[in-house]
């Protein structure tokens, strides 16, 4: 199916930074687009990206399930919202959530009609160490934190055996107007708030705009390889400090930072958490861009750029 054709879409996460930019991408190339939300407030937000709220929660199954019968499903479940304490116990719970969340989707597929499944997995289930690229092909190490997180990846592969057409998507480090990147960095940055940093110069990452993320999981849609794993990341690796550096450069602002040293990183957001804002996490695009995917903000700067630029409209 290519985007000539009209299809009809079920995302997950609809209300979400990365879930609502997929909607308005969906929508943009005149798709149908049917968005989970769990509250009257998420419903509303759907609507304002152009798509048709269905109301349930993925942790429950109920009447939302007889609306997964479209053309193409995204899986964006809710990720943690960074700022919150995360040990060990509340890691395992989420992992825990997790695997009933893709069970409950994934079970209300109904077989020869959705063609294609597009299943977004968390990135911290593939730690590298250092700036050099893995692949998708690469034996995954998983982070203390992506441990928790591991089974689902097991399970979809049992989904994957069964016939289910499912993509997995594994993004990198999403940034833009919303989300983690608002909280951490937008806001402090122009508010004269200190930025938070761990340790001397934070992990290797690589970085993806959340549009240009939204896109990918699109055109995964249209060309990805039944049972085929992707990286969804630029190709030139940052420091995690990076983010907050050139932006305040770009937006002519002081940046004033809060540096904690790595040990103690644990005491302020959770053992889990901090592991997961201190591992290396290096993803190659080769695949991806094997696809014929084209990158709209190929460098963190022209990301950035674009942000401040969506700032003054």
């Amino acid at each position: 199916m290519t985007t000539e054709t009209r299809a009809t879409a079920f995302v997950t996460g609809a209300a979400g930074f990365v879930g609502g930019e997929l909607v308005k991408a969906l929508v943009a190339r005149r798709h149908r687009v049917f968005g989970l939300a769990s509250s009257a407030e998420a419903a509303a937000r759907v609507r304002r990206a152009g798509g048709t709220p269905v109301i349930g929660d993925l942790l429950e199954p109920g009447s939302w399930q007889d609306q997964v019968s479209t053309d193409w499903v995204f899986h964006v479940p809710p990720h943690v919202v960074p700022g919150r304490r995360v040990g060990a116990r509340s890691a395992a719970a989420m992992g825990s959530a997790r695997l009933r969340m893709d069970a409950h989707l994934l079970d209300a597929v109904a077989a020869g009609v959705t063609r294609r499944i597009v299943y977004v997995a968390e990135t911290s289930c593939t730690a590298t160490g250092g700036p050099q690229p893995m692949t998708e092909d690469a034996l995954l190490r998983p982070s203390a934190w992506g441990r928790h997180l591991a089974p689902a990846l097991e399970q979809i592969e049992g989904y994957v055996v069964a016939g289910h057409p499912i993509v997995s998507a594994f993004p990198g480090w999403v940034y833009g107007n919303g989300g983690w990147f608002r909280q951490r960095v937008i806001e402090p940055v122009f508010s004269g708030r200190r930025v938070l940093m761990f340790g001397r110069t934070g992990p290797w990452l690589s970085p993806i705009h959340v549009k240009d993320c939204a896109r990918a999981l699109i055109h995964l849609a249209e060309h990805g390889a039944s049972g085929g794993r992707y990286f969804v990341a630029n190709h030139d690796p940052i420091r995690l400090e990076e983010f907050a550096v050139a932006f305040a450069r770009l937006a002519h602002r002081q940046l004033r930072v809060w540096r904690i040293p790595a040990a103690l990183a644990p005491l302020v957001v959770g053992t889990a958490l901090a592991n997961c804002w201190q591992s290396d996490a290096v993803l190659s695009n080769i695949r991806l861009r094997g696809l014929g995917f084209r990158f709209l903000y190929g460098t963190l700067e022209q990301g950035l750029r674009q942000i401040l630029g969506a700032l003054d409209e």
